[in-house]
């Protein structure tokens, strides 16, 4: 779960930080009127309708450093490609072992399930199935894990057979 955190934070990151414009109400200041005016012999109010901006000197050399280390065209793109390809095939992944954590519970269940129906046939069967579900009951409460095994008891557990009781 930390590692798909991880991994979210780091497709955000390449997501927000790559490829991205350069906002030019922050990095630009408009050019004051009077000089405009005077440059152009225009009036004030028609150099105000042409909105002339300049980049703010205080930040002309960031402007260059974000610009020389700006992404190739093309590598947001073929980036977010390759981690939507790693997210897809660590989806199928993580369904493969969840269909393979249910198969083995199932089998796990079934097998102790037949382990009681068999010590039911023999003579001292009772109470070593007794014995037998208060040890697991025992082990589980340890664990903690007594909700999760009442529930795959639920999914697997033989029908015909009466299930272990878990709570005390």
């Amino acid at each position: 779960m930390k590692n798909l955190l991880l991994l979210t934070f780091a497709l955000f990151s390449l997501f927000a930080f790559t490829g991205c414009e350069t906002v030019k109400n922050t990095l630009y200041e408009p050019v004051p009127y009077d000089e405009i005016a005077v440059e152009r012999g225009i009036t004030l109010e028609e150099a105000e309708a042409l909105g002339v901006v300049r980049p703010k000197s205080s930040i002309a050399p960031l402007i260059d450093a974000v610009t020389a280390v700006a992404p190739a065209p093309g590598v947001a793109p073929l980036a977010s490609t390759v981690l939507n390809g790693a997210l897809a095939i660590g989806a199928l992944w993580f369904a493969k072992r969840k269909r393979t954590a249910d198969k083995v519970s199932a089998s796990l269940i079934q097998g102790i399930d037949t382990f009681r129906d068999v010590l039911d046939q023999t003579p001292q069967g009772e109470k070593i199935d007794t014995r037998l579900t208060e040890t697991l009951r025992e082990h589980q409460n340890a664990l903690q894990v007594q909700k999760e095994i009442t529930k795959l008891l639920e999914r697997f557990a033989t029908p015909t057979k009466k299930p272990i009781q878990l709570d005390t």
